[in-house]
């Protein structure tokens, strides 16, 4: 089955507040595999919406539904594990361990999800990731001593390498040089070529986003509007 996410009326508020005033109400429905972008003024709420939409923060009203599955408990916790593993995430800070190496990195979120893998097996597929985002050599190094583009690198990969159906990327280029910002744009096009995933891109970059895709969702009012085409 192709993935494919839908909002039912979700509502959200800053910082999540239960009695604050709501950031947005969404309802809309996506279908991969396709790749989203979603624009919006800075504050609009946008990083909050992929959160949400993402499984990081649950909305404070309505649903969000995988395939037609919430991945949240009446109770407000995370209980759909085979689900949650099907999720990729890529926080706009990278969220890297710093107290581990690129590789060891790597090879956590796979020795959580995939437990059963061999040590051997876990290895060659996070020297393979590392390959792919050009990080090779860098396997021993820590993440406070790689450049911000490479952090980057090595956060998408964390992302891909448990080859999820869902991928959610939180302002992938902000923070860095122009040069740069094109490089890692150009990098996610490759990475996500071919592969059957519904994938979400965050971004305040009308040149990032025209690079991804030829239209955007875009935040405003606290409503998601149909699509933009960009000049």
């Amino acid at each position: 089955m192709l993935p494919s996410l839908r909002a039912i009326r979700v509502v959200q508020s800053p910082g999540r507040l239960r009695h604050g005033p709501s950031l947005f109400e969404v309802d809309c429905e996506w279908k991969g595999p396709s790749l989203n972008v979603i624009m919006g003024e800075s504050g609009s709420g946008k990083s909050t919406l992929l959160k949400t939409l993402g499984g990081v923060w649950e909305p404070l009203s309505g649903q969000v539904l995988f395939e037609g599955e919430s991945l949240w408990s009446e109770s407000g916790h995370r209980q759909n594990k085979s689900l949650l593993s099907r999720i990729g995430f890529c926080f706009q800070n990278n969220a890297l361990f710093n107290s581990m190496t690129c590789f060891e990195n790597l090879c956590f979120p796979r020795s959580q999800r995939r437990p059963l893998e061999s040590e051997t097996a876990r290895r060659k597929i996070a020297t393979h990731w590392l390959d792919k985002v050009g990080l090779s050599g860098s396997e021993s190094l820590f993440p406070f001593e790689l450049s911000g583009g490479m952090q980057k690198r090595l956060a998408i990969a964390r992302t891909l390498i448990l080859e999820p159906d869902y991928i959610f990327f939180d302002d992938p280029t902000a923070g860095l040089d122009p040069i740069t910002s094109r490089q890692i744009a150009l990098l996610l096009l490759e990475l996500l070529e071919n592969r059957p995933a519904l994938t979400f891109v965050v971004t305040n970059d009308e040149d990032r986003a025209r690079s991804w895709a030829p239209s955007v969702f875009e935040l405003r009012g606290g409503h998601l509007n149909e699509k933009r085409h960009l000049p």
